[in-house]
């Protein structure tokens, strides 16, 4: 009888198991498919049949894809929406030919057409200190702000001078003279004397050229002289940088002269003490050029010679004289 109690209550415990593995299964079951229905939403079209809507990150300022987010969540597809978006490398401009774009443009555009009425045939000039400036524009002008300034003009003649008595100091310092002078206008004549100060000049065309220069400095740009150039540099800097002079006479006294220019016709160049530094623009072809030196050196297209000679046979004669000092030609 005993027996009998204890195998049902076996079969009794195995059957209660049973149920409970089978409840353990459908709770399982269940639970999975309530997951599934929680995400079948996700990257599907919604049921009002209206198409998805993606929000595409905007490029960077450098054209390249907005990285993905953080999460994870439209990493690679929004990467290759913005890459193909992207235009090629090859249809985008270079912003090196972009910033190169305004100085080609400003090179490239000419002057305004020059006015030449009022214009001077000649001009005089005679200062004794200060500062005097050669520029071109539209037309013809003369600006200074000092009372010791005098501006006369008559007759096709413009004479610029300062008072020769003894001005203030304060005086002295505003003596600036600026002179405009038509783009690509030759002045019949060009009379300079100036004492001491500061002379400059960006363009300057004549037929003829006298320019004496007491001290200070004097640098030349665009010295264009078609007639005759008589030049005197007592003392100081004097530099011509660019231009073309026929019939060069130059006496310089003392201090460092410099000339970069294509000399015509026949020039002669005397100086007493210092260095003298001459470029002749063209070719060697172009000149004969002749050395009478005292004492110093002489060199000719960066080989020392000696102190008397010539060199080459071409048209335009260039002699040269010196006392003491260095004299450097070459030529081209």
């Amino acid at each position: 009888m005993s027996s009998s109690k204890n195998l049902l209550k076996y079969i009794c415990l195995g059957l209660a198991a049973v149920v409970v593995i089978l409840l353990l299964v459908v709770a399982f079951l269940l639970g999975k498919q309530s997951g599934a229905g929680k995400n079948e939403g996700v990257g599907r079209t919604p049921s009002g049949g209206g198409a998805a809507v993606t929000e595409t990150p905007a490029p960077l300022p450098d054209g390249t894809a907005t990285p993905a987010p953080a999460d994870g969540t439209g990493g690679e597809d929004t990467a290759a929406t913005n890459a193909a978006e992207v235009p090629p490398a090859a249809t985008q401009p270079d912003p090196t030919q972009q910033a190169a774009q305004p100085s080609q443009q400003t090179d490239t555009v000419p002057h305004p057409p020059a006015d030449t009425t009022g214009a001077p045939k000649t001009l005089s000039v005679d200062m004794t200190n200060g500062s005097l400036t050669f520029t071109t524009g539209v037309s013809f002008d003369v600006k200074y702000d000092s009372s010791v300034i005098d501006v006369q003009s008559s007759g096709g003649r413009v004479a610029i001078r300062n008072d020769h008595s003894n001005p203030s100091a304060g005086e002295r310092k505003r003596m600036d003279v600026i002179v405009t002078v038509p783009y690509d206008y030759y002045l019949e004549d060009v009379d300079i004397s100036f004492g001491a100060g500061k002379l400059v000049s960006d363009e300057l065309r004549a037929n003829n050229l006298r320019l004496e220069l007491g001290a200070g400095s004097a640098t030349l740009d665009g010295l264009y002289v078609t007639g005759a150039a008589d030049i005197k540099n007592g003392a100081g800097a004097f530099s011509i940088k660019s231009g073309a002079l026929n019939n060069l006479t130059m006496q310089c006294g003392a201090g460092a002269t410099q000339v970069k220019a294509a000399l015509t016709g026949a020039s002669r160049i005397t100086a007493a003490v210092g260095a003298v530094d001459l470029q002749l623009d063209g070719a060697q072809s172009d000149y004969t050029v002749a050395f009478q030196m005292g004492l110093g050196a002489c060199y000719f297209n960066n080989e020392k010679i000696a102190r008397s000679g010539a060199f080459g046979s071409g048209p335009n004669r260039v002699d040269i004289n010196g006392g003491f000092g260095v004299m450097r030609v070459s030529v081209g």
